[in-house]
This record gives structure tokens, sequence and C-alpha cells, in this order.
């Protein structure tokens, strides 16, 4: 039996409990947050042995074999740090880290340690993405000339938590990660960056962003924002055809579009959309390895350089 811990009881810590519970070789061991009587609340609704208000009680347990990060951005790195530091297996939240610095010190830190670990890309481990991948591979739609998705959500900031706050925040960590995992699977290099539009938040952080990336092999313009609701998808273009994906970052339904026709694709998920995720986790765990074949831990440094670039692009944001 594989022992998760979970670091932070927020929503989206929930959601992968509830995931977690239908695995019948891995359990839910350990929860900490910030207070106990949350962790104590988070429980009765996800029972497991241990309840902690102090992350670093969790770390210490000997049991746990793999923890899960769910905190919010700014503190990523440093529970990774601490995490792979106490030889525990890490799977955290997208975006792993806030910058490229901080995620090649966690990729230098983990081959050190000879650990696994995964930032928490799920969209990459929905069937219906896995059919995606098999699809172009197999040449259906020709090489890949271009990549372009859109990501808008508006967030209110009555009920926002990091959303908005200098440094952890902005559109383009949190929602545009999607966007650029997309693109990075298929370019797996760096791009020259153009940003076409900017908006700034009065907070301080990008509310709306939209950027061309040009890779030696394909183009792509991803768009996200915090302000404005629109249609979430992606368009994969291909010399002999192109596949159009709605709700690319938890894709379930696309349509292949070639000179032979037509064809809609629903491949639902096999539990939720955490499903893939977990399942390819306690594989790479089973099997001793250090990382993931689909996510590497040079895809995370990709994507953190590639969101470094467009930010540098932006005065406002530039370091």
């Amino acid at each position: 039996m594989i022992n998760f811990g979970i670091i932070g009881a927020g929503n989206i810590a929930n959601r992968f409990a509830d995931s977690l519970s239908h695995f019948k070789d891995a359990n839910l061991y350990a929860v900490a947050c910030r207070g106990i009587e949350k962790a104590a609340a988070f429980q009765r609704k996800h029972p497991c042995q241990l309840i902690y208000d102090d992350y670093d009680e969790l770390l210490s347990n000997k049991d746990i074999d793999i923890v899960y990060i769910a905190v919010p951005h700014g503190f990523h790195y440093l529970w990774i740090s601490k995490a792979l530091k106490k030889g525990k297996a890490v799977l955290c939240e997208k975006p792993a880290t806030l910058n490229a610095e901080q995620m090649k010190s966690v990729q230098k830190l983990a081959e050190a340690k000879n650990i696994f670990f995964m930032e928490a890309m799920k969209s990459r481990f929905t069937p219906a993405y896995q059919e995606i991948k098999t699809i172009i591979n197999n040449g259906e739609i020709g090489k890949i000339i271009s990549i372009d998705s859109s990501f808008c959500r508006e967030i209110s900031k009555k009920t926002a938590t990091y959303h908005f706050q200098p440094i952890q925040g902005g559109c383009l960590l949190d929602i545009g990660i999607y966007n650029v995992a997309l693109t990075e699977d298929f370019a797996k290099t760096l791009p020259k960056v153009e940003v076409l539009e900017n908006k700034m938040d009065i907070s301080g952080v990008e509310s709306y962003t939209k950027a061309k990336l040009l890779f030696p092999n394909l183009s792509a313009t991803i768009e996200c924002a915090f302000d404005r609701n629109k249609q979430t998808e992606a368009t994969i273009k291909g010399e002999k055809g192109q596949i159009e994906i709605k709700n690319f970052h938890r894709a379930e339904s696309f349509i292949v579009k070639t000179s032979s026709g037509t064809k809609n694709y629903h491949i639902a998920y096999e539990q939720d959309d955490f499903h893939g995720e977990i399942a390819h986790v306690i594989q790479c765990y089973g099997k001793n390895k250090t990382e993931s074949n689909n996510m590497p831990i040079s895809d995370s440094v990709n994507c953190a350089l590639i969101i470094e670039k467009i930010k540098n692009q932006i005065p406002e944001l530039a370091v």
C-alpha cells in the first residue's frame, strides 16, 4: 500500500482526495493544514489515519511515501524542497514553482536525492489527451505547424485567494501554465516571444495576456485571463489536418479534421480528471522511477522558462 500525505486542505486538495479514494493500491494516510480544526474537517470528509497543523510534522512521518502539495503557489518551492530533503516522493500542484530558477533548483535536488518529483499537470493524463497524442504520433494530421490555445475565466476578487497577489498571482502562472504545457509537449524547446496584448490589474498582476511563441519547429499563440470568460479551447494544426480540443486543460472531447473527413471523439475520464495523473504517479513510484515520462522535470523547467520569457516582455512584470 502506498501512503499519501497531503499538504494543504483547500478545494484542489479535496478534489484530489476524492479521486485518490478510488485506488486500491494507495491510501490517504495524513493531511496537514494551517489549523487543526480545518484538518479535522478534512478528515471527516476524507478518512485518514493522521491530521496535523504543522507541515514539518507530516514530512517527518516515516510511513508517508508520497506527498501531494496543494498550498498557494508562493509556498510550493519551500515545501517541495523540504519534502525532497526528507526523502518523500513529491507531486506538486501546478505551477510547481514561481520561476525557472526555483524549478531548476528542484530538478537538481530531486536528481541529487534520487527521488521522484512531478508537477501535477493533470491535463496531460486524461484518456482523451492520450488519444490525441496517439493520433498525432501516428501522423494522421501530419507535422504540427501551429498550436493556438485560449483559457480565459473571470475570477471575482471577492472569492479569489492568491490570484491577485503580486508575485504568486496572475493569469499566466495560474491558468496560462496549461496553455504553455500543451504547447511545450509538442515543441520541447524554447521559443522567441512576442506579447500581442496584455492588461494589468490594479493589484499589480496580469489579468489578461495574449502572446505569440515562435519555436524552431512550430508557432503558437496563447491567451489567458482572469477578467473575462471565453470558450476554453485549443487547435493543433498539422500539414494534413487539425485537432480541435474543447476544455483542453481537462479534455474529454475533441474533433479531428483531415481530407478524409471530420471525426468527433468523446473519451470520458476513468473516474475524474485527477485519476490519470494519480494512476501515473502510483505506477512511477511502484517502478522506482525518479520522474515521469509524460511530465518530466525538464518539461517543467521549459514551462517555467517560457512563462518567464513572456513576463520579461511585459514591463510591469519583467525581472
